[in-house]
């Protein structure tokens, strides 16, 4: 099942963690966030850097990774920039920067 959204509404994952599609090219990359077993159900809130208040979020699904299971959060269409991921108790836990064009893999920190 996969859930909708509207923009604002914050929510883009997909229910089951099944393939996520990336709109990635021209101004736009996506950011596949890997975690822990213990963070699947998570969600977590990233942020442009230059505007807090402005969160979506994506929740922690396994994912088959050419046969090996990782477990990540996966944020498919980011405006190039920097951007604030947040913890679950609402501080700053990873600031990371997306280029146009491209995928970039970061690690929530332990």
């Amino acid at each position: 099942m996969t859930h909708t959204h509207t923009p604002g509404d914050g929510h883009r994952h997909t229910a089951d963690g099944g393939p996520v599609v990336l709109d990635v090219g021209g101004a736009f990359g996506a950011l596949v966030l890997r975690t822990e077993m213990k963070d699947v159900g998570a969600e977590i809130d990233i942020s442009p850097l230059d505007d807090p208040g402005h969160r979506t979020h994506v929740a922690v699904h396994p994912r088959d990774l050419g046969g090996d299971i990782i477990h990540a959060a996966v944020y498919p269409d980011l405006l190039e920039g920097d951007y604030q991921l947040w913890s679950s108790q609402g501080a700053p836990a990873l600031t990371i920067r997306i280029a146009g064009g491209t995928i970039t893999e970061a690690f929530w920190p332990k």
